[in-house]
């Protein structure tokens, strides 16, 4: 097994002396049954509380003062979650716990000689990327003689699992930090020596670099090969004891071999590299008495974070767009990566059989097992063993996220080779060429800028299959969407198969886009555990049956680029269903054969404005704009759109009631593209020359005029209205 280096040792061993009174006073508030007392940080608390729970600031303030969780109307795991973070009910977690528990010990390998001897434990934090610490590999030479192996464990027979080893590949990547408080590498993994199963078959576990993860006080948990071993699991009863920049302290057992194990929260996600631990002696109060303890230190997620961002500017683009994937992370929770097809995106885990040993599993006598790898038996009042009908599976992929995670999933997979998009054709429609809106020079500052792009090539647009999306980093959305739509060859796709065929509502699943920034765009963090109710829906921008055209496979790829982040913004719930002169505009014109050739061209995006409201951690856009462009009789036309959710969302959800049920209109205006050129800065060129609406002095020669129905609308050119 690999040593310690004594200089990682000695240091450790001196922040642990620094860190003696932190760490005594959160004991004695553990002891005293007021855990929350631990922690400091009042804002951490709160930020913890929303992120365990889903409640507003308010409410997470009431819960830091240790306000009743049900007096607040918390109900089921959310109200669990407040409670064991409050200390009230320390011992309850929700099944999920296991499962979660489950899919992070898939990504825990052991590092190893190639002979067989252990050598240490790592993780990996991406589909390629595995992290360890500096002193297990040290250095691209080191990678030469180890490899990293998976599965070594016992099964529900106690017997060992078949294990698959692979290479590891640093000249594709490799970072590494030798300093005593940040302790780690990472490197690609590369090809599979031994074993038959595929690398993307065992997940990875996110790096986030977020404040809501842990409060001192907490439990946490460590899955880690102790002394080479099997894999084992430390759980819970584990204390966060003390924090400092860039490590955390923590009472757990631990041996040699755990070096670059996972350290997690109660919800799975990762918050530290382990790296050092040994017994401490100490004063233990109240009574005085010397003990011996078990302190630990892990190097702390946020930390290594830090340092490999500080990285990107000094890496190759391939290396660049390696590590965008590992800090671009759309999930919190691990999970699997394993795609359905060659080529084929990560996407949810499918579900398991029902004979799964991961599964739990209901013997006769009414008992229930699940293997986590521990067995756990819990004796259920009244549980008897399933007879005839299978036991029902239940979805490898688990996290407490409801709107997103929890249902069956439609069956969406992203193609991460997005060279192969061609995006949004200026030339699309017959006879004119119809360019992207061009940003001003503060636009282009704000705009997020790809990871990696050519020289010849528009480093803000993102080319997706037969659309193209301009980000605001800022905002986290999108200035504009644009989207080519041909009625002649248009495909319905099944929503709930993702297969060409008569569409069908289904659970939606969104993704992340790697080619810019995580911070960039919005995740499924702003749309999770609305209270009272759900009030903000994932809205599409390009509508997900706008770019399905062309052949079947095309028409899939594009179905299921529309399902990225960069093409989504909050809006209203009822903002779907009631502002449809503004969503089918591009419809309307298609079926009632108003352009030449049945080609179209929409463009598309919020209007933001300085005073929108904050929501979370963003603002969320008041109106919404379309501009539906098209030739008829070789003669370019443009139609402007404008919606207004204004007035649904003058309470956001921390202030609804539950009984907020408003049925108030979505207010529609039929406008100029003069007029969204100047609501949102942006530039459409010649196109603002072509408009169908032209106000005379019947609209008072007001630039915007009410919508009340798809026929009120002008569409054709001025001088041919009668």
């Amino acid at each position: 097994m690999v040593e310690v280096p004594e200089s990682i040792a000695a240091s450790a061993r001196a922040r642990i002396r620094e860190t003696a009174e932190e760490r005594s006073r959160v004991l004695q508030a553990v002891r005293a049954g007021q855990p929350l007392e631990a922690e400091e940080e009042r804002s951490r608390k709160i930020e913890r509380f929303q992120a365990v729970t889903g409640v507003n600031q308010q409410q997470a303030e009431n819960l830091a003062d240790y306000a009743d969780p049900a007096s607040l109307g918390l109900a089921d795991e959310a109200r669990l979650g407040a409670e064991r973070i409050q200390g009230r009910t320390t011992d309850f977690v929700g099944v999920s716990f296991l499962e979660l528990a489950r899919n992070a010990a898939n990504a825990v390998a052991r590092v190893v000689f190639r002979n067989g001897q252990p050598l240490g434990s790592g993780f990996m934090i991406s589909d390629q990327l595995f992290l360890t610490n500096n002193h297990v590999i040290a250095s691209r030479e080191d990678c030469r003689e180890l490899l990293i192996e998976f599965n070594r464990e016992l099964g529900t027979d106690r017997r060992p699992k078949p294990v698959t080893q692979f290479a590891l590949d640093p000249a594709r990547f490799f970072a590494t930090n030798p300093e005593d408080d940040l302790d780690f590498t990472v490197v690609a993994v590369g090809e599979r020596v031994r074993g038959s199963a595929d690398l993307d078959s065992f997940g990875c576990c996110p790096l986030l670099a977020t404040d809501d993860k842990h409060i001192l006080g907490e439990f946490v948990n460590v899955i880690q090969h102790p002394d080479g071993d099997y894999k084992q699991v430390v759980l819970r009863e584990n204390l966060l004891v003390a924090r400092l920049d860039t490590v955390l302290h923590y009472l757990a057992d631990t041996q040699p071999g755990s070096s670059g194990s996972p350290v997690f929260n109660d919800q799975w996600e990762v918050i530290a590299l382990h790296h050092w631990g040994e017994p401490f002696r100490e004063i233990e109060l109240p009574n005085g008495q010397p003990v011996q303890r078990e302190v630990n230190e892990g190097i702390r997620i946020s930390a290594i974070v830090r340092s490999l961002k500080e990285r990107l500017s000094m890496i190759d683009a391939t290396e660049q767009q390696l590590l965008a994937l590992a800090l671009d992370a759309h999930r919190r929770r691990p999970a699997s990566t394993k795609p359905e097809q060659s080529g084929a995106a990560p996407g949810p885990e499918p579900e398991r059989p029902a004979t799964s040993p991961h599964q739990p599993q209901i013997a006769a006598d009414g008992s229930v097992t699940w293997t986590i790898p521990l067995e756990i038996s819990v004796r259920l009042a009244g549980a008897v063993a399933p007879t005839g009908a299978a036991h029902p599976a239940t979805n490898g992929h688990v996290a407490p996220v409801p709107e997103q995670d929890s249902a069956a999933p439609e069956a969406i997979r992203i193609d991460r080779n997005y060279a192969n998009r061609g995006g949004y054709d200026p030339n699309f429609l017959p006879g004119h060429r119809v360019c992207l809106p061009a940003l001003s020079a503060k636009q282009q500052q704000e705009a997020a800028r790809k990871l990696s792009s050519a020289a010849d090539e528009d480093p803000y647009e993102l080319t997706y299959e037969h659309f193209s999306i301009v980000m605001h980093a800022g905002r986290r959305m999108a200035f504009f969407t644009a989207a080519n739509l041909d009625g002649a060859t248009w495909i319905n796709i099944n929503r709930e198969t993702g297969e060409p065929r008569e569409a069908a509502e289904a659970r939606e699943v969104w993704f992340d886009d790697p080619r810019i920034a995580a911070d960039a765009q919005c995740d499924q963090s702003l749309y999770d555990r609305q209270q009272p109710r759900r009030v903000f829906d994932r809205g599409h921008l390009v509508r997900r049956q706008d770019p399905t055209w062309g052949t079947n496979a095309s028409a899939k790829r594009a179905n299921a680029d529309t399902f990225h982040f960069t093409n989504c913004t909050p809006q209203e719930s009822q903002f779907n269903q009631s502002s449809q002169y503004w969503q089918g505009i591009e419809e309307y014109v298609l079926d009632n054969a108003k352009a030449e050739r049945l080609r179209v061209s929409v463009f598309t995006g919020p209007v933001f404005a300085d005073d929108d409201p904050l929501y979370r951690d963003v603002h969320v856009p008041r109106k919404f704009w379309k501009i539906v462009a098209r030739v008829e009789d070789g003669v370019l036309l443009a139609t402007a759109l404008l919606a207004d959710q204004s007035e649904r969302i003058q309470q956001l959800p921390e202030r609804l009631s539950e009984g907020f049920d408003d049925t108030s209109e979505v207010r529609q205006f039929q406008t100029t593209v003069r007029e969204i050129e100047r609501l949102t800065g942006l530039d459409f060129g010649p196109l603002r020359d072509h408009d169908t609406f032209q106000p005379g002095e019947q609209e008072a020669m007001q630039p915007i005029r009410h919508v009340r129905s798809f026929r009120t609308i002008y569409l054709d050119r001025p001088d041919n209205r009668t």
